[in-house]
């Protein structure tokens, strides 16, 4: 067994891989003791990190009560640190082995510990594959704030009727063309909730450039 001591992880739920300069003030921030560390693939990482899974009980039973934190030892039942020698997570189970939360490390802990894992021999994780994470999991934290209110300000615009204002938004985006308000409406709408990407930010700063003229 392979332990890593005295590291600081920020646990967030199963959606979420949270970078560690992500991490904010309020955050609730886990200092570990100890906790194992296991060598995986590449593919395993990226399946580990796009797909909620659930991994056999004997690995559960492997790593029950090994990962200690300073705060309260019974806080992380089942958890450990996966690496592929490109990143490092921490993973939390619920009894079922689910993955529960997860965490990055901060850099220069990630560093440490991606040097120390190329002495370990790679172990193949058994687990099922579950539901592939949304989109959303994989915007940063900035970026999911961002698209929650141009989602709700596109539809403000949409019940009060504001023609000129929503019509201003569509063309920045995509033009000018003959479709109708509604239809403009809907095409912004869908294009934000299911692609949202860095071309939006300008929009974002747009709209909220409209607002703080008006102060």
């Amino acid at each position: 067994m392979t332990y890593v001591y005295d590291l600081l992880l920020n646990f967030n739920d199963e959606n979420r891989f949270v970078e560690f300069y992500e991490w904010k003030e309020e955050d609730i921030l886990e200092h570990i003791r100890k906790i194992m560390l296991f060598r995986i693939s590449p593919k395993q990482m990226e399946e580990i990190t796009h797909y909620q899974i659930q991994v056999e009980s004997d690995f559960l039973k492997k790593i029950q009560g090994t990962s200690i934190s300073y705060r309260n030892k019974k806080d992380m039942e089942y958890a450990a640190l996966f690496s592929d020698l490109n990143k490092v997570v921490a993973l939390e189970f619920d009894r079922e082995g689910k993955i529960m939360s997860k965490s990055s490390l901060l850099l220069d802990e990630e560093e440490d510990i991606m040097e120390e894992c190329t002495d370990l021999e790679e172990i193949q994780l058994t687990y099922k594959k579950l539901e592939k994470y949304s989109g959303d999991s994989f915007l940063t934290r900035n970026e999911s704030m961002k698209k929650r209110y141009l989602i709700k300000e596109v539809e403000d615009l949409y019940k009060t009727k504001n023609i000129d204002k929503l019509t201003y938004l569509y063309e920045e985006m995509y033009g000018k063309d003959d479709l109708s308000f509604e239809e403009k409406y809907k095409r912004l709408k869908t294009e934000i909730e299911k692609e949202y990407s860095e071309k939006y930010n300008n929009l974002y700063d747009i709209v909220r450039l409209s607002y703080i003229n008006k102060n």
